[in-house]
Protein backbone atom coordinates (compact mmCIF):
# COMPACT_ATOMS: atom_id res chain seq x y z
CA UNK A 1 0.00 0.00 0.00
CA UNK A 2 1.40 3.40 -0.97
CA UNK A 3 1.66 6.31 1.44
CA UNK A 4 -1.06 8.92 1.07
CA UNK A 5 -0.01 12.25 -0.44
CA UNK A 6 -1.35 14.94 1.90
CA UNK A 7 1.29 17.48 2.99
CA UNK A 8 0.68 19.17 6.34
CA UNK A 9 3.86 21.14 7.04
CA UNK A 10 5.80 20.46 10.23
CA UNK A 11 3.84 18.88 13.08
CA UNK A 12 5.42 18.81 16.60
CA UNK A 13 5.47 15.29 18.07
CA UNK A 14 8.24 14.94 20.68
CA UNK A 15 11.48 16.40 22.01
CA UNK A 16 15.01 15.06 22.31
CA UNK A 17 16.52 14.83 25.78
CA UNK A 18 13.40 14.73 27.91
CA UNK A 19 12.56 18.43 27.69
CA UNK A 20 8.91 19.34 28.14
CA UNK A 21 7.34 19.25 24.65
CA UNK A 22 4.89 21.81 23.45
CA UNK A 23 6.22 25.11 24.82
CA UNK A 24 5.67 27.93 22.35
CA UNK A 25 7.74 31.09 22.00
CA UNK A 26 5.94 34.40 21.42
CA UNK A 27 7.16 36.82 18.71
CA UNK A 28 6.01 39.91 16.80
CA UNK A 29 4.22 39.35 13.51
CA UNK A 30 5.88 39.98 10.18
CA UNK A 31 3.99 41.30 7.15
CA UNK A 32 3.62 38.05 5.20
CA UNK A 33 0.98 35.32 5.29
CA UNK A 34 2.27 32.35 7.31
CA UNK A 35 0.52 29.02 7.74
CA UNK A 36 0.44 26.61 10.69
CA UNK A 37 3.36 24.21 10.19
CA UNK A 38 5.57 26.60 8.16
CA UNK A 39 9.24 26.99 9.08
CA UNK A 40 9.95 30.62 9.98
CA UNK A 41 13.02 32.85 10.20
CA UNK A 42 13.87 36.36 11.37
CA UNK A 43 13.71 39.20 8.83
CA UNK A 44 14.31 42.68 10.27
CA UNK A 45 13.34 41.39 13.72
CA UNK A 46 10.01 39.94 12.57
CA UNK A 47 9.09 36.41 11.51
CA UNK A 48 8.54 35.37 7.89
CA UNK A 49 8.36 32.04 6.03
CA UNK A 50 11.69 30.26 5.53
CA UNK A 51 13.08 28.81 2.33
CA UNK A 52 15.74 26.14 1.78
CA UNK A 53 19.10 27.22 3.20
CA UNK A 54 17.69 29.67 5.77
CA UNK A 55 18.50 29.59 9.47
CA UNK A 56 15.16 28.89 11.15
CA UNK A 57 13.65 30.09 14.42
CA UNK A 58 11.19 27.20 14.47
CA UNK A 59 7.71 26.26 13.27
CA UNK A 60 4.81 28.73 13.22
CA UNK A 61 1.75 27.43 15.08
CA UNK A 62 -0.68 30.34 15.34
CA UNK A 63 -1.32 34.08 15.53
CA UNK A 64 -3.23 36.41 17.82
CA UNK A 65 -4.40 39.79 16.55
CA UNK A 66 -7.43 42.11 16.64
CA UNK A 67 -9.86 42.23 13.73
CA UNK A 68 -11.18 45.50 12.25
CA UNK A 69 -13.75 45.83 15.09
CA UNK A 70 -11.11 45.28 17.80
CA UNK A 71 -12.25 41.74 18.55
CA UNK A 72 -9.31 39.45 19.50
CA UNK A 73 -8.74 36.63 17.00
CA UNK A 74 -6.61 33.50 17.34
CA UNK A 75 -5.87 31.85 14.01
CA UNK A 76 -3.60 29.10 12.68
CA UNK A 77 -2.80 31.44 9.77
CA UNK A 78 -1.14 34.85 10.00
CA UNK A 79 -2.85 37.27 7.61
CA UNK A 80 -0.74 39.70 5.62
CA UNK A 81 -0.20 43.25 6.92
CA UNK A 82 -1.60 42.56 10.39
CA UNK A 83 0.03 43.42 13.71
CA UNK A 84 -0.06 41.11 16.67
CA UNK A 85 1.71 38.10 18.18
CA UNK A 86 2.73 34.80 16.65
CA UNK A 87 3.46 31.54 18.46
CA UNK A 88 6.34 29.33 17.38
CA UNK A 89 7.73 25.94 18.38
CA UNK A 90 11.25 27.32 18.84
CA UNK A 91 13.01 24.61 20.90
CA UNK A 92 15.97 23.35 18.80
CA UNK A 93 15.35 19.85 20.24
CA UNK A 94 11.69 19.72 19.17
CA UNK A 95 10.98 16.71 16.93
CA UNK A 96 8.61 17.29 14.01
CA UNK A 97 6.87 15.04 11.51
CA UNK A 98 6.84 16.20 7.90
CA UNK A 99 5.89 14.45 4.67
CA UNK A 100 8.59 13.77 2.08
CA UNK A 101 7.87 14.78 -1.50
CA UNK A 102 9.44 11.71 -3.15
CA UNK A 103 10.94 8.26 -2.61
CA UNK A 104 12.21 7.03 0.73
CA UNK A 105 14.55 4.31 1.97
CA UNK A 106 15.74 3.00 5.34
CA UNK A 107 19.16 4.62 4.79
CA UNK A 108 17.50 8.08 4.98
CA UNK A 109 17.72 7.96 8.79
CA UNK A 110 20.68 10.03 10.00
CA UNK A 111 20.86 11.99 6.73
CA UNK A 112 20.21 15.69 6.23
CA UNK A 113 17.79 17.28 3.78
CA UNK A 114 16.26 20.62 2.88
CA UNK A 115 12.61 21.50 3.06
CA UNK A 116 10.41 22.20 0.08
CA UNK A 117 8.22 25.24 0.84
CA UNK A 118 4.87 25.97 -0.75
CA UNK A 119 1.89 28.25 -0.26
CA UNK A 120 -0.45 26.77 2.37
CA UNK A 121 -4.23 26.58 2.28
CA UNK A 122 -6.14 29.78 3.01
CA UNK A 123 -9.23 27.61 3.66
CA UNK A 124 -7.60 25.58 6.47
CA UNK A 125 -4.64 27.79 7.39
CA UNK A 126 -2.36 24.73 7.21
CA UNK A 127 1.08 24.57 5.59
CA UNK A 128 2.07 22.34 2.68
CA UNK A 129 5.83 22.40 3.40
CA UNK A 130 7.49 19.04 2.73
CA UNK A 131 10.91 17.45 3.09
CA UNK A 132 12.76 17.67 -0.25
CA UNK A 133 13.51 14.00 -0.93
CA UNK A 134 15.71 14.85 -3.93
CA UNK A 135 18.46 16.28 -1.72
CA UNK A 136 18.58 13.75 1.13
CA UNK A 137 22.25 13.55 2.09
CA UNK A 138 23.16 16.93 0.60
CA UNK A 139 20.56 19.35 2.04
CA UNK A 140 21.15 21.14 5.32
CA UNK A 141 17.85 22.41 6.87
CA UNK A 142 16.79 19.16 8.58
CA UNK A 143 18.20 16.00 10.17
CA UNK A 144 16.11 12.86 9.61
CA UNK A 145 15.84 10.86 12.85
CA UNK A 146 13.14 8.35 11.90
CA UNK A 147 9.81 7.71 10.23
CA UNK A 148 6.27 8.52 11.34
CA UNK A 149 4.14 5.97 13.16
CA UNK A 150 0.94 6.15 11.07
CA UNK A 151 0.71 2.87 9.08
CA UNK A 152 -0.92 4.69 6.13
CA UNK A 153 2.05 7.06 5.88
CA UNK A 154 5.12 5.03 6.90
CA UNK A 155 5.80 2.56 4.09
CA UNK A 156 9.57 2.74 3.57
CA UNK A 157 10.50 2.60 -0.12
CA UNK A 158 7.39 4.48 -1.24
CA UNK A 159 6.83 8.14 -2.08
CA UNK A 160 5.41 10.60 0.47
CA UNK A 161 6.56 8.89 3.66
CA UNK A 162 6.28 10.90 6.87
CA UNK A 163 9.69 11.60 8.39
CA UNK A 164 10.61 12.54 11.96
CA UNK A 165 13.10 15.39 11.84
CA UNK A 166 15.02 17.97 13.83
CA UNK A 167 15.67 21.46 12.48
CA UNK A 168 19.43 21.43 11.86
CA UNK A 169 19.80 25.06 10.73
CA UNK A 170 18.30 26.59 13.88
CA UNK A 171 18.78 30.09 15.32
CA UNK A 172 19.04 28.78 18.89
CA UNK A 173 21.24 25.70 18.34
CA UNK A 174 25.00 25.73 18.82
Amino acid sequence: MANIDAPFGFNPVDTIGGAHPGKLGEYSMGNDVIFQGDLVKFASGLLVQSTAGDTNVGVFWGAQYDDATGKPIFSNQQPASTTGKVFVYDNPYQVFEVQGDGESEAADIGQTADMAPGQGSTATGVSIYELDSSDIGSGANLTIIGFGKDPERSEVGSDNIVYRVLIKEHSYAN
